[in-house]
C-alpha cells in the first residue's frame, strides 16, 4: 500500500468518526469544506491522526488549504517523499 493511500485511509476513518459517516461513502473527491463542512477543529483532529500515525508534524495552515482528500493524501506522501 503507497504512503497515499494508506494516508486517505486515515483521513477516512478519521472523518467517519468526527461526522458519523460510513467510511466506504468518503473517497478521494471527498471535499473538506463543501462535503463535510469542516471546522479549524476538525482540521486539527484530522492532522492529528495523520501526525500520529506518520510521526511527522504537519503544518496546520498547509493542511487546512488542501481542498480534498486525495490532495491531502498526496501532500502527505510528498512530505514523506513518496
Amino acid at each position: 500500500m503507497s504512503i497515499k493511500d494508506e494516508a486517505l485511509g486515515i483521513l477516512k476513518t478519521k472523518a467517519s468518526q468526527i461526522y458519523k459517516r460510513d467510511k466506504d461513502t468518503l473517497g478521494e473527491a471527498t471535499s473538506f469544506k463543501d462535503d463535510l463542512e469542516a471546522t479549524s477543529v476538525d482540521f486539527v483532529q484530522l492532522s492529528a491522526a495523520l501526525e500520529d500515525e506518520f510521526e511527522i508534524e504537519i503544518p496546520f495552515m498547509e493542511f487546512r488549504q488542501k481542498e480534498t482528500f486525495g490532495e491531502a493524501a498526496a501532500w502527505v506522501a510528498g512530505m514523506l517523499g513518496e
